[in-house]
């Protein structure tokens, strides 16, 4: 029986048992609580509780949370919609109608399915055309799920023209849904939603640029690292294998020249590449770029007021509770008195051991909670509250958006790889097979390449 029908068929004892602990912590107030913390943190515990598994839909415990927020007074209502309020908010929508146009005009099909037929002739290249086409098209796409659908997409259809065995076209689907967390974890605009989201919650103002220098060169040794170990756990369907293309399939469908729509739509999408990634010089920001194509897309026919329903109005929901519970806690004093319960944890100054403990502290939360936004939202504000006097907040951030950012032990761990186990791509036990031994090369990489790099930067 699966999770989401086990709890369908006892939600009456399911919607109990996630009550019990947050009425007990409302009516006790253990540590020192007053009536508000005590509300805000058992709150938190129920709906978080809801978030993971699945009790009520995410977006109506969302909007239970932010109701309770408001209630409460927890915090000024600014601080508890802050995110409906910021420009991150209209940009993350304006992406959403970018992507679609993107998928609609199947651009991405045409340019890199022949890039796909010339390069991706054995299973190892195959794994490093993925690599290559999520670094290209971060920008060209800007909403993360919607290019991690797209090129699995394009990549499926590659595959099913190939010689390749069963096994070996799960274990590169599987790599596709890996490798998409792993660079977006490169540049801020890589994943907008979660990377933004990161930096949101520990109360910084970083533009993709900031986040480039901090992360990019590391991401690029971390993605290294994780090829080799993708590349030696899947060895037996990756190595002494040809992709070769079967006989009969005809010419690729992307052979065909673009026409002079695709051709105004791709300089669109140049164009707006080339104003995104030098904002800095023109001081024209992101969300009035992105309307403006948006608009044109619109003018042209690309887009079409069908194309509205590409907007998830639920992520945004839940985004907005999501981004409310730091300021919120920390208004309020809970995030100061729950947080600081864990302090014993941590030396009285940096180190290895710091560090590990850290890490390990985010990746037992994120095993817990699933969702990896939903662990951010509580654990970076909490290790700020906890580490701020030994780490910059920057780093903070960075360490806990690394713990987490790529780290999947089952498929919940993930919503790119529940996207893949739900499509069929690759059988569940692979999540598992490459996350137990990539957890420890987390770990690793943190302390022998992000931290050097940072210290480097004078950072530490």
């Amino acid at each position: 029986m699966s999770r989401v029908t086990d709890i369908e068929g006892r939600w009456p004892l399911w919607m109990a048992a996630s009550l019990l602990i947050p009425a007990l912590i409302l009516f006790k107030r253990p540590l020192g609580m007053d009536s508000t913390q005590s509300a805000v943190v058992s709150s938190l515990l129920l709906i978080i509780t809801w978030w993971s598994a699945g009790i009520v839909k995410k977006s109506v415990a969302s909007c239970i949370l932010l109701l309770i927020f408001a209630l409460t007074k927890a915090a000024p209502l600014a601080t508890i919609f802050t995110f409906p309020l910021s420009e991150n908010f209209f940009l993350i929508i304006l992406t959403y109608l970018f992507s679609q146009g993107i998928e609609n005009s199947g651009l991405v099909d045409k340019l890199f399915e022949p890039f796909l037929l010339r390069f991706a002739r054995t299973p190892a290249k195959a794994l490093a055309a993925i690599i290559a086409m999520y670094i290209a098209t971060i920008y060209m796409i800007p909403q993360p799920l919607a290019r991690l659908i797209i090129v699995a997409m394009l990549f499926f259809r590659f595959l099913s023209k190939t010689t390749a065995t069963k096994e070996t076209k799960s274990v590169l689907m599987f790599g596709c849904f890996v490798f998409y967390a792993v660079v977006n974890m490169g540049t801020k605009n890589a994943d907008i939603i979660m990377n933004t989201a990161s930096v949101a919650f520990a109360g910084l103002d970083m533009s993709d640029g900031e986040w480039i220098r901090y992360m990019a060169l590391p991401v690029a040794v971390y993605c290294l690292l994780i090829f080799g170990a993708f590349c030696l756990i899947f060895r037996k369907h990756l190595f002494g294998i040809g992709l070769s293309r079967i006989e009969g399939e005809g010419p690729p469908r992307a052979s065909a020249s673009l026409t002079k729509k695709e051709k105004t739509t791709l300089l669109v999408v140049i164009l707006t590449i080339i104003a995104w990634m030098t904002e800095d010089l023109h001081g024209i920001n992101a969300t009035l770029i992105t309307s403006g194509s948006v608009a044109l897309f619109f003018l042209q026919g690309t887009l079409r007021l069908k194309d509205l329903k590409a907007i998830d109005v639920r992520t945004m929901i839940f985004l907005t509770a999501a981004f409310s519970i730091g300021g919120v806690m920390k208004a309020c004093g809970a995030a100061e008195i729950v947080f600081s319960r864990l302090a014993f944890l941590f030396p009285s100054e940096y180190s290895l051991y710091y560090l590990a403990v850290m890490m390990l502290v985010a990746m037992l939360m994120h095993m817990v909670l699933g969702s990896n936004t939903t662990t951010l939202s509580v654990v970076i504000p909490g290790l700020i509250v906890i580490c701020g006097n030994v780490l910059p907040p920057q780093v903070i951030m960075f360490i806990s958006y690394n713990s987490v950012a790529s780290h999947s032990i089952l498929p919940f761990h993930s919503a790119a790889i529940m996207i893949g186990a739900s499509y069929g791509y690759f059988p569940n036990s692979y999540v598992a097979r490459l996350g137990i031994p990539v957890t420890l090369i987390i770990i690793l990489s943190a302390a022998f390449v992000f931290v050097p790099w940072w210290n480097f930067l004078g950072v530490l």
